[in-house]
């Protein structure tokens, strides 16, 4: 019996994705959808959303992804509020209702939501992120502190302290990864207690006890950060976790006027969102499932990054699929290959692998 080949994997899988997506139906009368939009080559959006009835969840665990139906998975130039809330009408007139949605505060989204009066439940993730910005990003400390981290990363790269040096900033995630520069801020300081101060490494990295209480200070606010985002994401946002979060925070050991807006934004964002769902014991809170989805496709897209948006988009479907015989034979007796083809030039639409083809003809 010979192998299967590399494409008719791949065909198979965009076969379970699809039975998954559009050939099983699945209704509720309690949805929660968790949904989020990416750019990919060409600015091409693919939006996508996935969804889980509430009487479904398990509220003592993350949510994975054969938990989650996957509902729409659409390319488009661009999305508005308006275009995403037609998405989501189709959502409700073959599914159901919806209760609430999960989502990061992109404006489309937000829009969209307003528009459909659908209850928005931040994800915590996200939201945290944007607290540490309003708190930090005008904080002198803070703006001297990593420029000359960045100077340093600059200036010595090819020197033989090469492998101290900080770690890579990234500009447009810098908050939500801030535990990396408060990191290697204490191992620097531990270092630096060694007292080496003949070596080129403690010269050069003397500076850092200059920051020594603030990169304490961070690393404290990171450390909570990720004692509360373990509570919330594992086990839900309820009374008793919120109450829990903010003994959490009266925990802090370090006492200034950033600690304490961080405090306050926290506590009163988590009852804020709490007052939109009163009757809701506990709600999801997280859409990590959905951002780990998109970093898989991704990466299988990486190595052609040219070809943009294509129906292999389908295996973020096929995700969600509990993979046992029945639903495999299922999927590969009532999909065909023409299904797929129908569902491409429906959602997806012209590649930029195809539009390159239509310029760029070969000549000769």
């Amino acid at each position: 019996m010979k192998e299967p080949s590399y494409s008719s994997i791949l065909i198979w899988t965009k076969k379970v994705g699809l039975f998954q997506l559009e050939i099983q139906k699945d209704q509720a009368d309690d949805w929660i959808i968790i949904l989020n939009e990416s750019i990919e080559f060409g600015h091409d959006k693919l939006l996508v959303i996935y969804g889980i009835s509430s009487k479904k969840v398990n509220y003592e665990s993350a949510l994975n992804y054969q938990d989650l139906i996957p509902l729409t998975i659409v390319s488009g130039d661009s999305w508005t509020g308006a275009l995403i809330e037609k998405e989501i009408e189709k959502i409700e007139r073959d599914h159901g209702k919806i209760i609430y949605a999960v989502a990061d505060g992109g404006n489309a989204i937000r829009k969209a939501l307003r528009l459909k009066q659908i209850p928005h439940i931040y994800d915590i993730t996200h939201k945290f992120a944007w607290f540490l910005k309003e708190i930090y990003k005008e904080e002198e400390e803070f703006k001297c502190y990593i420029k000359i981290m960045a100077k340093m990363r600059g200036t010595l790269a090819l020197s033989n302290i090469s492998h101290v040096l900080p770690p890579n900033q990234r500009f447009h995630s810098r908050y939500m990864n801030l535990d990396i520069l408060s990191d290697w801020g204490l191992k620097v300081l531990n270092y630096l207690d060694l007292g080496k101060t003949n070596e080129r490494a403690f010269k050069e990295l003397i500076w850092v006890k200059d920051y020594e209480m603030f990169i304490k200070e961070l690393a404290e606010v990171n450390s909570v950060l990720a004692k509360i985002k373990a509570l919330l994401k594992i086990q839900s946002m309820s009374i008793e976790n919120v109450e829990k979060t903010k003994s959490i925070l009266q925990g802090m050991k370090t006492k200034n006027l950033r600690t304490e807006r961080f405090k306050n934004y926290i506590a009163q964002f988590l009852e804020e969102q709490l007052a939109l769902l009163p009757e809701q014991k506990k709600i999801v809170c997280t859409s990590d499932i959905i951002e780990s989805a998109f970093g898989k496709y991704k990466n299988y897209i990486s190595n052609n990054p040219m070809v943009g948006i294509t129906n292999l988009a389908l295996v973020m479907a096929a995700f969600t699929a509990k993979l046992d015989t029945n639903k495999v034979m299922n999927a590969m007796e009532k999909v065909k290959v023409k299904d797929l083809k129908q569902w491409s030039e429906k959602n997806i639409g012209e590649t930029n692998l195809q539009k390159r083809k239509k310029v760029l003809r070969k000549v000769g």
